[in-house]
């Protein structure tokens, strides 16, 4: 019940609406103010990574376990540094196709579970969270040439879109445009066939997995922008890649990556 309340009460995209929704607009509007209370008063505030009590996002444990990803960082991998200005050691070959790669979390400990709650319990504290430290993570970036970039979720295959009941991506995405003042992109990309998990054991290469999987719905609103790809977790970065392939191949200009958390 949390998940279905937590979708139906985020915030629409700014951007063109979708089908023949214009007139249900006020309405849907309202619904989701109604969501939002409903939460407030009917569920007591819980620590969106463990789900226990707490008087905020965070209980206190979770928030010790939080690791966070601040600047000063490479401006292309954002891989802390000690010093604004100093060599950056990672091996950017897997940001190939990409501009640059924003993430406010490591993936170990609190930022996994954060995604794991939102992603597989649909909790709207998790949600918020995420949100909200992904654009504080990217706002910088958000300036000059890329001021008017289009905001584009990595999809799920429909399959398991409808096992879970919505995209995780999609609505990160979509509170993103919000949050930063960008334009969402729906159905930028759709998924050609269904992949395992990357992070499946049976997965020999993640590169191959992923390949061939991607294919552009929406290349006429795609043509000469700038894309901020937006993604749960970044791990060996192949899906991005890929997807950032097939944007370019349609006419995008640049392409980033932001992610909630990195492996």
């Amino acid at each position: 019940m949390v998940g279905k309340i937590a979708i139906l009460a985020f915030p629409a995209a700014r951007g063109k609406p979708q089908g023949g929704m214009n007139h249900l607009g006020p309405w849907r509007r309202g619904l989701r103010e109604l969501c939002r209370s409903l939460i407030e008063v009917l569920l007591p505030p819980t620590c969106g990574a463990c789900g226990q009590s707490s008087g905020g996002p965070l209980c206190g444990l979770c928030t010790a376990h939080l690791q966070r990803i601040r600047p000063p960082w490479c401006p292309r991998c954002a891989e802390p540094l000690l010093l604004a200005g100093d060599r950056c050691r990672a091996d950017h070959r897997t940001l190939t196709g990409l501009a640059f790669a924003r993430a406010p979390f490591a993936y170990a400990g609190t930022g996994g579970a954060l995604v794991r709650r939102w992603k597989l319990d649909g909790d709207p504290v998790a949600a918020a969270t995420l949100g909200r430290a992904m654009a504080i993570a990217v706002a910088a970036d958000c300036l000059g040439p890329w001021r008017k970039a289009l905001l584009v979720a990595v999809p799920l295959h429909a399959e398991r879109r409808r096992q879970r009941g919505f995209d995780q991506a999609e609505w990160l995405a979509r509170d993103l445009a919000r949050r930063l003042g960008l334009e969402y992109l729906p159905g930028a990309l759709r998924r050609t066939r269904r992949t395992m998990p990357q992070g499946d054991p049976r997965v020999l290469s993640r590169s191959r997995n992923v390949a061939g999987a991607f294919a552009t719905a929406r290349a006429r609103d795609l043509a000469d922008r700038r894309v901020v790809l937006i993604d749960d977790v970044r791990t060996s970065g192949a899906t991005a890649r890929e997807c950032a392939q097939v944007l370019r191949a349609a006419g995008v200009s640049q392409v980033a990556l932001l992610t909630a958390c990195r492996s």
